[in-house]
């Protein structure tokens, strides 16, 4: 996979193109650049695979390169960078991980794995493994709303309701946020964070189960009062995540 580093400090290019050739034989390295500018004549030139991007470079940022590419972006890109405030931010953008300086090998090379593998992903595939491995840093989620992102904690999310291509968000002590994605994209978000699919239209927060009510229909009421009906095929799997909280 060809390779490119764009970083203003050339200590920082010096030590990643150093780690790339060391701990990661998969990746040739095509080139670096200091700058913005320089990384977009590179990046015509060399037309490479995967691109480490700084994001905090003057002049411009790292995200301005992205905004010049938009959906013309050819190539995947893991961020690299020493500000972590940052992390919000690059939801916004199509990329395949988020690595804090110093550059920790065994997130590196996690990295470029995926960056092989996301080859054969499309481009909405790609977007919900972002929000995974951005949610997984920051501890947040980016809530797509009609006018932007909202982004909240997970522990504040009680439940998601499908509402055919939209979802539904339920908030403690807040009122609802109408998202412009799937249940299924925030499925895949939330279940490695303690939410469980207990129905086709219904995606709640274990921590937020106040109690289990039996009979023909298993129902669970959430901490906001709503009683939520559990698919047949999913009560016996909701009742043992419950009993190991």
């Amino acid at each position: 996979m060809k390779c490119l580093i764009i970083d203003d400090e050339p200590k920082s290019r010096k030590v990643l193109h150093s780690l790339c050739e060391e701990y990661c034989p998969e990746l040739k390295m095509v080139g670096t650049a200091g700058s913005v500018n320089e990384g977009i004549e590179k990046i015509e030139a060399l037309k490479p695979q995967l691109v480490f991007l700084d994001i905090h470079m003057p002049i411009k940022s790292g995200f301005a390169l992205l905004d010049h590419y938009k959906d013309k972006q050819d190539f995947s890109v893991i961020f690299t960078t020493a500000y972590d405030e940052y992390a919000l931010e690059a939801f916004r953008y199509t990329v395949v991980d988020y690595l804090q300086k110093p550059i920790d090998i065994d997130e590196l090379q996690t990295a470029v794995n995926k960056s092989i593998k996301n080859g054969i992903l499309n481009k909405e595939q790609l977007s919900t493994l972002r929000g995974v491995l951005l949610a997984e840093k920051i501890q947040k989620i980016a809530l797509n709303t009609i006018d932007g992102y909202t982004f909240v904690k997970f522990e504040r999310i009680i439940r998601c309701e499908a509402q055919g291509n939209y979802t539904s968000v339920f908030l403690k002590g807040g009122k609802p946020v109408l998202i412009t994605k799937t249940l299924k994209h925030y499925e895949d978000l939330l279940i490695p964070k303690g939410f469980f699919r207990v129905h086709k239209s219904h995606l709640i927060n274990l921590e937020c189960v106040r109690k289990f009510i039996k009979g023909k229909k298993g129902m669970v009421e959430m901490i906001d009062g709503e009683q939520i009906e559990v698919s047949s095929r999913k009560r016996e799997l909701l009742l043992e995540k419950l009993s190991n909280l």
